[in-house]
């Protein structure tokens, strides 16, 4: 029964060293995604940000060939009229000049006046995609950090809890060894006063053989007997036990210590043996 105790808490043991390995693993795995995931983070947000430097606004500019077309129009337009008041009346040239001169001057300022309007409209719609921009900008900052800070805190957050579950896994482990100290422990009486209950039927004496003399057995047996006796090893003090055990050969040890005679006696928490 005690050698299948301990199976199962070896069994045990190495579970729990598993899973605690597995949660260190897991908590450097999340560190290295969280440096990913911000690297990753930075290089859209300085995609992103390159895109916002350009502002097509700025490309445009005031068609000037209507206005050019306008002037030159004018231009003609007052030509004729003033050579046709110079051929109709050579007094009345100065008068008319004078009238388009003041006709051409009006056109023109509406024409300046036209321009003027059409380039303040063009600067307003370029500030006004500059502040856009620029909030745009402002905006992309906060999302940058709020999601920096919410992905660092993420995976702090899941590395704390695998660091945990690793840490509480070693606590287990270090329980579980305790708790197997006994199974392993080293208490001679139990174990001789196991031993000197058993018996064995002839074939497995023979099988068992001889001890050897540094064992306290004293000579070998001859004819088929073996110096194997139970109640000598009963009898023994610890040190004779020791050196007991430590001749025997692992077939002699395994016959001995994994019989299911022995298992079934051996109690290492009695206090009384």
């Amino acid at each position: 029964m005690a050698a299948f105790t301990t199976i199962a808490a070896g069994i045990g043991l190495a579970a729990t060293a598993a899973t605690t390995g597995m949660s260190f693993a897991q908590a450097g795995k999340q560190r290295k995604l969280q440096r990913s995931a911000e690297a990753d983070a930075a290089e859209a947000m300085a995609a992103a940000r390159k895109k916002l430097d350009v502002n097509f606004y700025e490309q445009l500019a005031i068609q000037k060939e209507p206005y050019e077309l306008e002037r030159e129009a004018l231009l003609t337009q007052g030509a004729g009229v003033l050579q046709a008041g110079v051929e109709g009346e050579q007094r009345g040239a100065a008068a008319t000049a004078g009238r388009v001169m003041m006709a051409q001057q009006a056109g023109q300022a509406q024409v300046r006046s036209a321009m003027g309007q059409e380039l303040a409209g063009l600067e307003k719609l370029t500030a006004e995609e500059e502040s856009r921009l620029r909030d745009a900008g402002v905006k992309l900052d906060l999302k940058e950090v709020e999601g920096a800070q919410l992905a660092a805190r993420d995976a702090q957050q899941a590395a704390a809890l695998a660091t945990k579950q690793g840490m509480e896994g070693v606590t287990g482990m270090a329980g579980q060894l305790a708790a197997m100290a006994p199974l392993y422990g080293q208490n001679a009486s139990a174990q001789k006063s196991a031993l000197g209950g058993m018996s064995f039927t002839p074939e497995q004496f023979q099988q068992f053989g001889n001890v050897s003399e540094k064992g306290g057995l004293g000579a070998a047996g001859a004819g088929g007997f073996t110096n194997l006796d139970f109640g000598a090893i009963q009898n023994m003090n610890n040190q004779q036990f020791r050196q007991f055990k430590s001749s025997l050969t692992p077939q002699q040890s395994q016959m001995l210590f994994m019989n299911k005679q022995y298992t079934d006696a051996y109690n290492p928490f009695n206090p009384f043996r």
